[in-house]
């Protein structure tokens, strides 16, 4: 049926979303359109999904790319957006990436660093038209962002004082290994969890001032019961999302919520929903509607915590702010807690902006765009100026807590950050006794590191018999050397050769 209306429609227009060009490529290309347009086109940002090679392969005449975020995490995005614009317009990608990008010495395959943007920013002259929202205010309903803070109760403190606590532990040594930025992600995430409610955490106890706060704008201020408004409350968490829809429940406030739980089909049962139904006041959203869909019915966005890349914060906000919004006046309300990383939040601690920026903005002369250790290490010693500004009084230090009670469990289907989640080995229980698994100086190891420590001491004198073979010289047990860091888990190996 599809072929059909491909190859004998009357229509101007053949509006098909990106699935299903991956089944129907062919039959497409063969009713030969002269135009194709991409809505949200950052759907093919990664050139090496199936879906951007499919969307390329389209035979076309013109094309024109709408994309309110062309940049969204690294220049790349750019590149393949482009690419389906004019295959030869940014050069090969390897060209394109020794012109602008800046590569780590030891892996090739890693990008440390952004230059020569301002180069880029002409070369993209005669293909880019970007509007910016200053450019074009008058034909823009008037936006009024709001920023509520809002105070961690007690237990909030100590759970994110906790979490300060490890991440300033990592922060202090002096080499930051693989494990220890997982476990420093893995602290952040649960530093902003807390921030939302205990329950994100200890899923036991709920303490949410943010709940409160938001019942009490809905219900007292906006007195959404008996006003027209519409209204769309964005969360990162699934769970939270729940708790917010079981307050509105027992307030009688009606709602819609979408996550990435919610099959595609049935999405737009949802906003249409949202659109004609005069009792759902509350659209509840996870990313999963930050981009795609049309929501101007509704005059105000609160986002319950912010985003750290701030082209999510766009998308949300675009949600309402577009073509056929009813209200002249809209609203958008983020919730701050005091005193907490989302304040460092609010401030822009990240480098992702300035790509954005550095690439796409007339006005702005920024060139290069650090990635490497030295703009991370500002990255680092950026957080580790805001740990200690939380820290300071009348807020109590970090809480001796059992750290393995505070990593966060996810379900698989929720919707949290890409961060690759390894439970830390649990330490053994050690007697103080000296065993026949000591150290010579004492120290106890715990059942798995003996097991590394073994695993290496083979190794070496594997090694030394190699060693001993091929030059007739024999290595010393001085000549040998097996470290174990017991705090981080780092195993070195060290071995002198005689020349």
């Amino acid at each position: 049926e599809r072929e059909t209306l491909y190859q004998n429609s009357r229509a101007f227009f053949l509006i098909v979303n990106y699935e299903t060009v991956l089944r129907d490529l062919r039959s497409i290309n063969k009713s030969e359109p002269d135009l194709v347009i991409l809505d949200e086109a950052q759907k093919i940002k990664n050139f090496t999904t199936i879906t951007a090679q499919n969307i390329k392969m389209l035979k076309k005449k013109h094309s024109l790319v709408i994309t309110g975020t062309p940049i969204e995490n690294r220049i790349s995005d750019l590149y393949s957006i482009v690419q389906f614009v004019d295959p030869t317009f940014l050069a090969p990608l390897w060209e394109f990436s020794y012109q602008h990008c800046f590569f780590d010495e030891k892996n090739l395959d890693k990008i440390t660093g952004y230059y020569n943007l301002q180069h880029l920013y002409e070369r993209l002259k005669p293909l880019l038209l970007r509007r910016e929202k200053r450019s074009v205010l008058k034909e823009l309903p008037v936006i009024t962002q709001l920023d509520v803070p809002v105070p961690l109760h007690e237990e909030q403190q100590s759970l994110h004082a906790s979490f300060g606590k490890t991440i300033a532990g990592i922060l202090r040594k002096k080499f930051i290994t693989p494990y220890d930025q997982q476990k420093l992600m893995l602290s952040l995430l649960g530093m902003r969890m807390c921030c939302d409610s205990t329950f994100l955490i200890d899923k036991e106890t709920h303490i949410s001032p943010k709940l409160a706060e938001l019942k009490e704008i809905l219900i007292e201020k906006m007195d959404l019961q008996n006003s027209l408004g519409k209204v769309i409350i964005f969360s990162e968490w699934v769970v939270m999302l729940q708790l917010i829809g079981k307050m509105l429940h027992e307030a009688g406030i009606g709602f819609a919520m979408l996550s990435g739980k919610v099959a595609v089909k049935n999405r737009g049962l949802l906003v249409r929903k949202f659109e004609t139904d005069p009792d759902c006041k509350v659209f509840l959203s996870s990313e999963a509607g930050g981009t795609g869909l049309n929501l101007q019915v509704a005059d105000t966005i609160i986002n319950f915590e912010l985003p750290w890349n701030p082209a999510k914060k766009n998308q949300r906000i675009g949600r309402i702010d577009r073509l056929g919004q009813r209200s002249k006046k809209l609203t958008v309300i983020n919730f701050i807690s005091r005193r907490s990383i989302e304040e460092k939040i609010a401030a822009g601690l990240g480098l992702k902006q300035n790509l954005f920026d550095g690439v796409l903005s007339e006005n702005n002369r920024l060139d290069v765009v650090d990635l490497t250790a030295g703009g991370r290490a500002q990255f680092l010693a950026d957080l580790e100026l805001a740990l200690n500004e939380m820290a300071q009084p009348p807020y109590p230090g970090p809480i001796e807590m059992e750290e393995q009670s505070m990593i966060p469990e996810f379900s698989p289907n929720e919707d949290i950050p890409n961060i690759i989640q390894e439970e830390a080995p649990e330490e053994a229980t050690v007697n103080t006794q000296l065993t026949e698994n000591s150290k010579t100086d004492g120290t106890v190891l715990p059942a798995n590191m003996q097991q590394m420590e073994q695993v290496m001491q083979n190794g070496l004198n594997f090694l030394s018999g190699l060693y001993q073979m091929a030059t007739g010289k024999s290595l010393s047990p001085d000549d040998q050397k097996i470290s174990i860091d017991q705090h981080t888990g780092e195993v070195v190996m060290r071995f002198k050769l005689k020349l």
